[in-house]
């Protein structure tokens, strides 16, 4: 099992949560790994202090770097340095982008052209884009081909997505979600998660991906079979290509698994079934009692 967080480092917190969360991957590494994303929230090119201490980060145990370009003065340099670190330490990206519902001033197109000029395919995620609710079906097929070409998977993060993006609306609220169905169909990878969890940005949620992926299902309306089993694999397969983690259960692979109670895949979705157990390295990490009916 598997999870990326990721920890805002800045001149305000510098290094103090990066260290608190680093031992919580120590604490908890017999039951997940977790991989620890050094995230620069409030900007980068107007707050140096900030580049430094994500260098520091990467030296000393993060895992990959992260930004975020629609909160900085200049999103375009944002996104350069925070490849260039990236270069530099040999480790992944994830960018939270595009996250207001003006069509406009996207930056995936930065973004996939950084990717393929560092031949970055496959090693560049982005989560929230939101924009792409607010652009035209040939907008979004434009945008589709874009990450397509650079193999960079896009994560919806419903709860946030939906709890923060049209909030002055006062009729007719927009749903503020990107459909990755619709992306699949352009063979863009596409994950769900959360983004926050009990705090102001969201104020709801219990970490349950099934939850979410059904929360993401019933917002995008969706109802048939395949379309629920491609958002069964957002949560599953495509979050474990994401993490670089096993894919399927197989003869020799590590015994890394949870029990859901469930009769299928669509079941899970459709029921938001609920874990019975999980398993990492063939031990068993965790139990939850099966419900049961007392007459």
């Amino acid at each position: 099992m598997g999870l990326r967080t990721f920890v805002e480092t800045d001149s305000k917190t510098e290094l103090r949560s990066f260290e608190a969360i680093k031992k919580v991957r120590e604490k908890y590494a017999f039951a997940i790994d977790i991989e620890i994303c050094a995230f620069a929230q409030e900007g980068l090119t107007q707050e140096m202090k900030t580049h430094k201490l994500l260098d520091e980060a990467l030296q000393n145990g993060a895992n990959l770097v992260g930004g975020c370009p629609y909160k900085d003065e200049d999103p375009e340099k944002h996104i350069e340095m925070i490849f260039d670190l990236a270069q530099k330490h040999n480790v992944n990206v994830d960018f939270h982008l595009d996250f207001d519902l003006n069509p406009n001033h996207s930056s995936i197109p930065k973004v996939v052209e950084e990717t393929i000029k560092r031949n970055y395919q496959g090693r560049v995620s982005i989560g929230h884009v939101t924009k792409l609710t607010a652009m035209s079906r040939e907008q979004r097929k434009i945008m589709a081909q874009l990450l397509n070409e650079g193999g960079i998977t896009l994560t919806v993060l419903p709860a946030t997505d939906i709890f923060l993006n049209g909030r002055n609306e006062d009729s007719l609220t927009p749903r503020g979600m990107v459909n990755a169905n619709e992306l699949n169909k352009h063979r863009v990878s596409t994950t769900i998660s959360s983004n926050n969890i009990l705090n102001a940005f969201t104020p709801f949620g219990d970490a349950s991906l099934v939850r979410m992926a059904n929360l993401y299902a019933n917002v995008t309306q969706l109802s048939k079979d395949q379309a629920i089993e491609e958002v069964f694999d957002m949560i599953t397969k495509n979050a474990a290509q994401l993490l670089s983690m096993q894919v399927t259960i197989e003869s020799g692979a590590p015994a890394n698994f949870v029990v859901l109670e469930a009769k299928s895949a669509i079941d899970v979705i459709r029921e938001i079934a609920q874990p019975l157990a999980g398993f990492k390295n063939g031990k068993q990490t965790f139990s939850n009692k099966k419900a049961k009916i007392y007459f």
